[in-house]
């Protein structure tokens, strides 16, 4: 009987550094025992998008229909012992994605891992990620619908639904038993890097050091500018854009790569007259960790939110302005380097040498010589 630990998120908790050790190590682990299966990075994603049949923008993609049973496929068949499945989605799905998923892996002892952090760091990490799909909330509005009740609203549905650890585990607790549910807390800030994937490793039965676990060079979390320079596109945008051009366009490149390509300023701060409603809420959680007894990699004291100075998380129209101009600066260097004459002609110039273009219909060849001439 295989081990299959699903690791479910939360969001924002290092999720992606975790897959990205789990993927660069997938051959190392092979060779332990342990599959990681994944033939690339997304696989998980598209799989887990199949599982809860999501849309984004209001758009399907029919090319993700089968993912999940198919990686399930993959992971019910491997002979080794352990399997890792992770996606952050899973923290999200309802008790028909959660019963449909287990059910694919019955027969073998199916783990859930959970990890977690502080809501003070968590709100705000959130909110960055709602505006990179394409919302036009404030931070400060958008932390003060979470503390409302009942809870209403996208913004809070989605939040709590996927950040609130107790319900998460709560739903996952009706298809596995309790003592197959593992709980690791992110370290608080400052902390080793590795750190985390050391507690990941350890919830899971792996030995850390004999893995790869740098954290990859490329990070694509942005500070409040850098977000609040975003919502205000998305203003600006409407509904102009359908999602996969948003997507493509806007937050994979614009965000994630252009926005994120310099020095970035610090992440906004909940307001202080909210702090009380968050700190409350982990309050709450940690008891009934406490009382249920889970197993843990970590410490619960680390789900306490650590509230900075209220100055660290402010943001300027100047800075957004500065930001701005930076990015519209980037835009035109990268627009020269495609359109500028000189340039182009030369590279049209070279291409009409190339054996492979000689070979051309002589209409192209003659579209070239145009374009050299120009």
């Amino acid at each position: 009987m295989l081990r299959i630990y699903v690791h479910v998120g939360v969001p924002k908790t290092g999720t992606t550094y975790l897959q990205d050790v789990l993927f660069r190590n997938r051959r190392e682990l092979a060779r332990a025992g342990v599959l990681y299966p994944a033939a690339y990075p997304e696989e998980h994603f598209d799989a887990v998008v199949d599982l809860r049949d999501m849309t984004f923008g209001g758009f399907e993609d029919p090319d993700l229909r089968g993912r999940w049973e198919r990686l399930a496929r993959s992971a019910t068949r491997w002979r080794g012992h352990t399997v890792v499945l992770s996606h952050e989605l899973l923290a999200g799905a309802d008790a028909d994605a959660v019963a449909a998923a287990t059910y694919s892996l019955a027969g073998h002892e199916v783990h859930v891992v959970l990890t977690a952090r502080d809501l003070g760091q968590q709100v705000p990490a959130m909110w960055q990620e709602y505006v990179k799909n394409h919302s036009t909330v404030e931070f400060a509005a958008y932390a003060e619908r979470l503390t409302r009740a009942p809870r209403k609203g996208k913004a809070a549905l989605v939040f709590w639904r996927q950040q609130h650890i107790v319900e998460v585990l709560r739903r996952w607790s009706a298809n596995v038993p309790d003592d197959r549910l593992h709980v690791v807390t992110v370290p608080p800030p400052g902390s080793e890097p590795a750190l985390l994937w050391r507690r990941f490793a350890a919830a899971i039965g792996l030995s850390a050091e004999e893995y790869d676990s740098t954290p990859a060079a490329r990070n694509s979390s942005l500070g409040f500018t850098e977000t609040e320079l975003l919502r205000r596109v998305n203003k600006a945008l409407g509904d102009s854009l359908e999602w996969p051009a948003y997507e493509a366009t806007v937050k994979n490149w614009f965000a994630e790569e252009l926005l994120t390509s310099g020095p970035l300023s610090t992440r906004p701060v909940v307001p202080e007259k909210l702090r009380p409603f968050f700190d409350t809420c982990a309050r709450d959680m940690i008891d009934d960790l406490t009382t249920w007894g889970l197993p843990v990699e970590g410490a619960l004291a680390d789900l306490r939110p650590r509230w900075p100075d209220p100055a660290t998380g402010t943001v300027e129209d100047d800075a957004v302005l500065d930001t701005a101009v930076g990015a519209v600066a980037t835009l035109l260097r990268e627009r020269a380097d495609l359109h500028w004459t000189g340039r182009g002609g030369q590279l049209v110039r070279r291409a009409r040498r190339s054996p492979a273009v000689r070979r051309l219909p002589l209409p192209v060849q003659e579209w070239l010589k145009r374009r050299a001439n120009a």
